[in-house]
């Protein structure tokens, strides 16, 4: 067991640790397979618990990868945790789990495969779950959505447009800003969903001139793109400082209520009480 603990960790298979019920976890690849071990304290003895068949009652190679990965990061573990098993599912994930047990793995693999190829989002966090998303990959999510930006930018510029014309390139701009920040966090990335923000501040203010025939409220819109600016905000390790300037060059730009900063509170910290509001129309 610790000769194969010690083949993975030297192979740097184990990857980036998850806080779990008080535990972590991983994905660790060994060979062709790949496994997802949890480790933690339960009922004052280290735990572990991994999907490759070793016994609960032992400690597989798997889960103890993770936990010398843990002990060398000095992760602070809980002294009652909960491993990802015991914890209660919900109705509706008890019911998929159980129909994923009732399939084989070609099965599955082609259910997978076949809706990553109808959907983008799913197909992102899928190749971003088994460690593929490249920069290939990273560099057409942003070339996407920059044009779903310059499309939305430009929507009413002819003669010609519609109200359900702001709804669809709105509509266009949550879809693309999720599958951009399912790709790793970039400075270019976080620019340009603010680009986003300004453009849809002035959008909304159409569908609010227009809205006894909308039917997209503005905030529909608005809270994808403002979830995706706090997680980028957050994933780059911005400094409060920064973060309250981008803020202000924000809410100088944006006319309506698009922008709540209160919603920034735990990034900005002391600085959260230097920002003011925007004016609501």
């Amino acid at each position: 067991m610790g000769e194969a603990a010690a083949r993975l960790l030297t192979d740097d298979n184990v990857g980036e640790l998850e806080p779990a019920g008080g535990g972590v976890q991983a994905v660790v690849r060994d060979h062709d397979a790949t496994f997802q071990p949890w480790v933690g304290i339960v009922d004052g003895a280290f735990t572990g618990d991994c999907d490759c068949g070793i016994p609960d009652d032992d400690l597989c190679a798997h889960a103890v990868a993770t936990a010398l990965t843990a002990f060398h990061a000095r992760i602070a573990f809980s002294g009652a945790a909960t491993p990802p098993g015991a914890a209660p599912l919900e109705p509706d994930d008890a019911h998929y789990r159980q129909a994923v047990q009732r399939l084989s793995p070609r099965q599955l693999a082609d259910l997978v495969a076949e809706h990553a190829v109808r959907d983008r989002l799913f197909a992102t966090l899928l190749l971003g779950a088994a460690g593929m998303l490249d920069t290939t990959n990273a560099s057409g999510s942003l070339a996407t959505f920059r044009a779903a930006v310059t499309d939305a930018a430009a929507v009413t510029t002819g003669s010609r447009w519609q109200i359900s014309d702001v709804e669809a390139v709105g509509h266009r701009l949550a879809v693309e800003v999720e599958i951009l920040c399912a790709h790793p966090a970039t400075p270019t990335a976080l620019d340009l969903v603010e680009e986003a923000i300004v453009i849809w501040d002035d959008l909304s203010g159409h569908l609010r001139d227009a809205h006894h025939v909308t039917r997209t409220e503005p905030e529909e819109i608005a809270d994808p793109l403002l979830d995706a600016h706090r997680d980028l905000c957050e994933r780059l390790d911005l400094d409060p400082d920064e973060i309250a300037e981008r803020l202000k060059r924000l809410l100088a730009r944006c006319h309506y209520d698009t922008v709540d900063i209160d919603s920034y509170a735990d990034l900005l910290g002391e600085h959260a009480d230097t920002i003011t509001s925007p004016t609501r129309w």
